[in-house]
């Protein structure tokens, strides 16, 4: 008994270090300490740690009973992984696409089936998105202290330009609401707010029509939730917190970059041949010229360079500024079809939690995720964030739901 005991112990402490050790590599994922902690880019953090959680869970993987393979969103997620590397050998640069999944990508694949394996619970996941709005407040708030408005809009490091600010602010914003609730200390409460403050004000600072699209359907979502889920006081709470961005931020906000929203003819996104319209368009003759294979896993822009130079035209190597022009075009049409279909799937799974099999707490991590996700999805139809890790996080958290009995409809 007494080894069993011991056993069991070395058990349980192994895998709290893990967890934590997953939680941190989660902070330093989403929230990037090493962009503005100059000693912290040598030791290449977002990597090390990772490579730590992997050894860990490999030696410890037997206490993690969850099959990645019995889960439809996993073996939806492997499908489209297939799609990537299917599309290396075939692409417009081998060599660029090669480098991109084993080297870049593949720490966002792994992070997605450990997020699967060692997040178990309502309490370990509510943690998790604690980390997420906490990261992403950090960084804003870096953004605001240590950046600057160029034309208007704010800039800050050499990763995320204003438009991917947007997208990064947009996509943890509703989760804040979780942590106002009455079990929730007073320093819980009083971050969130100042992390839906942060967010609502970042967006507008960044002069991105694109997030303030996609904050506008999250917002008119929140207001008009059931009050089962969203209460009048959070409601009120919203209301005020758009106000106080709007008024704080108000003589930073370059509000004529918002009115070309209203007479969007006259941009040259529509009618210039370098434009988004255009780009778009190439993007899908791209996908059907290809349709199998694609251009290769990232490698949209090395392809559009060498079309213009083909056709004489300038020669620009373009970002496609969508993410379903971008899966599409560099893994063909079976790409797309699976990017499309995880995430309506896990769009489907936030929406349809079921009230007799799971606490009031999942039911909310549900519904906030549905909004969360939606300003996702809308923001990223205007960025090239395809393979972003923040939509990974999205729906390894839906294949978590799934498994942990939040959703009953079987046809899901």
């Amino acid at each position: 008994m007494r080894v069993s005991v011991n056993e069991n112990t070395g058990y349980t402490n192994a895998s709290n270090v893990l967890l934590y050790l997953f939680y941190l590599w989660t902070f330093v994922l989403i929230a990037r300490p090493q962009d503005f902690i100059d000693t912290l880019r040598h030791i290449r953090p977002a990597l090390s740690i990772g490579i730590a959680v992997l050894i860990l869970f490999s030696i410890h993987h037997s206490q993690y009973r969850s099959n990645v393979f019995s889960n439809r969103q996993c073996r939806l997620y492997q499908c489209l992984l297939m799609t990537m590397i299917i599309s290396i050998p075939f692409a417009c640069y081998r060599r660029g696409a090669f480098e991109f999944f084993f080297t870049k990508y593949i720490l966002t694949a792994i992070f997605f089936f450990l997020f699967y394996k060692i997040i178990d619970d309502a309490k370990k996941i509510s943690f998790v998105i604690g980390i997420a709005c906490f990261g992403t407040s950090m960084y804003l708030m870096n953004a605001l202290y240590s950046g600057e408005m160029v034309s208007g809009r704010l800039k800050f490091g050499d990763m995320l330009d204003p438009n991917d600010m947007a997208f990064f602010a947009i996509s943890f914003l509703p989760f804040n609401l979780l942590f106002l609730s009455k079990e929730n200390n007073a320093w819980k409460k009083l971050v969130s707010v100042i992390n839906l403050v942060l967010g609502i004000m970042v967006i507008l600072m960044t002069g991105s029509r694109g997030g303030i699209i996609a904050l506008s359907i999250v917002l008119l979502m929140l207001l008009f939730a059931r009050s089962q889920i969203m209460k009048l006081s959070y409601k009120i709470i919203i209301i005020v917190m758009t106000a106080v961005a709007l008024i704080y931020g108000g003589s930073m906000i370059d509000l004529s970059r918002y009115k070309t929203i209203i007479d969007i003819g006259e941009d040259y996104n529509v009618w210039d041949e370098t434009g988004r319209m255009e780009i778009w368009n190439r993007g899908i003759d791209l996908m059907l010229s290809s349709p199998l294979t694609g251009v290769g896993v990232s490698c949209f822009s090395e392809a559009i360079g060498q079309q213009r130079k083909e056709q004489g035209l300038q020669e620009l190597w373009q970002s496609p500024h969508n993410s379903l022009i971008q899966i599409g075009a560099e893994t063909g049409i079976l790409g797309l079809i699976l990017f499309v279909l995880i995430s309506y799937r896990a769009y489907r799974i936030y929406d349809k939690p079921n009230n007799s099999m799971t606490s009031d707490r999942e039911i909310k991590i549900s519904k906030l995720a549905k909004m969360s996700f939606s300003g996702h999805f809308v923001s990223s139809m205007f960025l090239s964030q395809a393979y972003s890790l923040y939509w990974v996080f999205f729906i390894a958290l839906s294949a978590i739901l799934i498994r942990n009995g939040s959703n009953t409809r079987s046809s899901l």
